[in-house]
């Protein structure tokens, strides 16, 4: 399947696949989670955890780490297979909210530059605050179905009367929004920004019908806590 993708500018150090300069940004905590489907990334969280998306539930689901290039390789590529996927108990295709699950692999993840964990949001963030979003995207050489080009811009998070108040955050209980810089309309646009992270921890995980627009609606991380560490704290 050939992919294509419409990207508004959002800011100057975000770089579509139109761009003259791709450069690949630190992010190496984003895992992708390669399936013969929709394209969906996930946050590693522990050396053998990964958090991601309910809706990223897939048939033949591998986890890809590391260096996402196929035509360059660097050493630090890992594709680890998942022993166990945990959703969410309340999750709902019908009624999306909840839109967690927990993915734990078949052997630890070897940490390299490009494979390092991130740290849970410990409180709720500031409405205001500048936060990271984190993604993937495709780039210029890359014509195949998967995303090989990490990408991070910033955005500030909404208060939550505001984020009611839109089409994407009304319909979401336990929600982050954020205000992209410009207007963000794209097919699969929550891959290039399908996490959030503030003050290097992190805060949302994107849900599973991102509608464009200048919204980016989420997850809230920090409401799910008790239920990550309850599953993934060693026995």
């Amino acid at each position: 399947m050939h992919f294509v993708f419409y990207l508004g500018v959002l800011t100057g150090t975000f770089y579509s696949v139109h761009s003259l300069t791709q450069i690949e940004d630190e992010a190496p905590y984003l895992v992708y989670l390669r399936s013969h489907f929709n394209p969906c990334v996930g946050v590693l969280i522990k050396s053998n955890w990964v958090l991601a998306p309910s809706h990223c539930y897939l048939p033949n689901l591998k986890v890809m780490l590391g260096n996402f290039k196929v035509r360059v390789r660097d050493g630090t590529e890992q594709i680890i297979s998942p022993i166990q996927i945990i959703r969410y108990w309340n999750f709902s295709h019908s009624n999306p909210q909840d839109d967690l699950m927990l993915i734990k692999l078949s052997k630890p993840a070897e940490f390299n530059p490009k494979v390092q964990p991130i740290p849970l949001a410990t409180s709720d963030v500031r409405p205001g605050t500048m936060c990271l979003l984190s993604g993937l995207d495709w780039s210029q050489s890359n014509n195949g179905r998967h995303p090989d080009l990490r990408q991070n811009l910033e955005a500030p998070v909404m208060t939550d009367k505001d984020c009611q108040k839109t089409e994407q955050g009304k319909m979401h209980r336990n929600s982050l929004c954020v205000k992209f810089v410009k207007v963000f309309s794209r097919i699969f646009g929550e891959v290039a920004v399908a996490t959030v992270i503030c003050k290097n921890k992190l805060q949302g995980i994107e849900v599973g019908h991102f509608m464009g627009g200048d919204v980016g609606i989420y997850t809230n991380v920090y409401k799910y806590i008790h239920w990550i560490e309850d599953i993934t704290k060693e026995k």
